[in-house]
């Protein structure tokens, strides 16, 4: 018989001193925690479990109509904010489970955790929160890394992992980071020259808010399209809150935009979140009649060669790998995702994501590309389908 996760299944030894200074709370207010939240920031890292993502997530969901039921968990030590992880509880099915905040968007799960010798404390009774949570059935971790502030709490439940990737990575303060081979660097120049055919070549950094924001608009039709006509499946681009949200973060002093346009107009976009010297890479799209150019690899290198004044240290490509971003890399993150039951009706959550869920994706997506074929067999004859000609960025 199946038996529901033990309650120190993940858990470490409390020390008595440490235990009696902790105080562990459970909010639903992202606002009431800005100041503290914003400030621990600044001793942990995470870009995804930063306020302002969290905060401009929020916002979009709710203008979409969505329902939101957070769990902001904090842990404070002697009156100081020292651990705080953004959940959100959802339902699946007959199931509430909880999750990081700001999923699907949110690619990697995580807590902001101060530095200290104490971490383990800390964490412990953050899982002693969670597993307290009795309208909770299970708790799906999305993108574990192995360097992740909660990643000793889930490594050694490794029977529960339901997906393994790798996110590759840049780091610019690696001398063969900017190193290209001969080969791709004359197929790039080759490109450069093909795209100039078409009109006058140009790199943008897109400097102003309102301007980030309608290039960003700009990109989720590109992306949008491209998704058409490939008939994928994706549930961050697919959710209802995704575009505003997109645009939000455009707007943010940390967001980095990049653009290409070929005779004044878009051919590819770049744009991410530089935090603490990590760009995260979100968006990727280009121009399908310009996509046998590799309009997307151009600028790509282009803000390579150009990431010292653009404030970025490390490139994360985020998971899963793919070859248009292990070109780039110079090294990858194991990542994770993890279904934990905290009750018996839970391990219908394992499951289905273990085993359900992929077979539902790719029998989606094989209708998708069944009924593109269909589309594209219907073009009125003579026509060119540019979209044949589509290469990877």
């Amino acid at each position: 018989m199946l038996e529901a996760l033990p309650a120190d299944a993940l858990g470490t030894p409390i020390r008595d001193g440490a235990l009696e200074r902790c105080h562990v709370a459970v909010s639903e207010d992202l606002e009431s925690l800005r100041e503290a939240w914003s400030a621990l920031e600044v001793r942990s890292s995470g870009v995804f479990q930063s306020y302002g993502w969290c905060r401009t997530w929020e916002a979009a969901a709710r203008r979409a109509g969505c329902r939101l039921a957070p769990r902001i968990l904090t842990v404070h030590q002697d009156g100081r904010l020292v651990l705080l992880w953004p959940l959100v509880v959802q339902r699946l099915g007959p199931l509430r489970v909880l999750r990081s905040f700001g999923e699907p968007a949110t690619q990697y799960a995580d807590a902001l955790l101060a530095p200290g010798a104490e971490r383990e404390v800390w964490l412990d009774r953050a899982w002693q929160a969670v597993r307290s949570m009795r309208d909770v059935d299970a708790v799906l971790l999305k993108g574990v890394r192995a360097d992740a502030a909660i990643a000793p709490l889930v490594e050694p439940r490794g029977r529960f992992a339901t997906r393994g990737a790798e996110a590759p990575f840049c780091d610019f303060r690696n001398a063969e980071a900017r190193r290209r081979s001969g080969r791709t660097r004359n197929t790039l120049q080759r490109n450069l020259r093909h795209l100039a055919e078409a009109g006058p070549v140009a790199f943008e950094v897109v400097a102003e808010p309102e301007a980030r924001v309608r290039v960003m608009a700009e990109a989720l039709r590109l992306k949008q399209a491209w998704l058409r006509r490939t008939g994928r499946v994706s549930a961050g681009y697919g959710h209802p809150a995704n575009a505003a949200f997109l645009q939000g973060l455009a707007a943010c002093p940390n967001a980095l935009v990049l653009r290409l346009t070929v005779g004044g107009e878009t051919a590819a976009v770049e744009a991410g979140l530089v935090h603490a010297g990590a760009y995260a890479s979100l968006v990727q799209a280009y121009e399908v009649r310009h996509a046998a150019h590799g309009p997307g690899r151009l600028l790509f290198r282009h803000m390579v060669e150009n990431a010292a004044g653009l404030g970025i240290d490390r490139l994360d490509f985020l998971a899963p790998a793919s070859r248009h971003k292990s070109e780039w890399a110079t090294g990858a993150m194991p990542v994770r995702d993890y279904a934990l039951p905290l009750r018996l009706r839970g391990w219908i959550l394992l499951a289905y994501v273990r085993h359900l869920r992929p077979r539902a994706k790719a029998w989606r997506e094989g209708i998708g590309a069944v009924l593109t074929g269909l589309a594209r067999r219907r073009q009125v004859p003579g026509t060119v389908d540019q979209s044949r000609t589509a290469g990877r960025m």
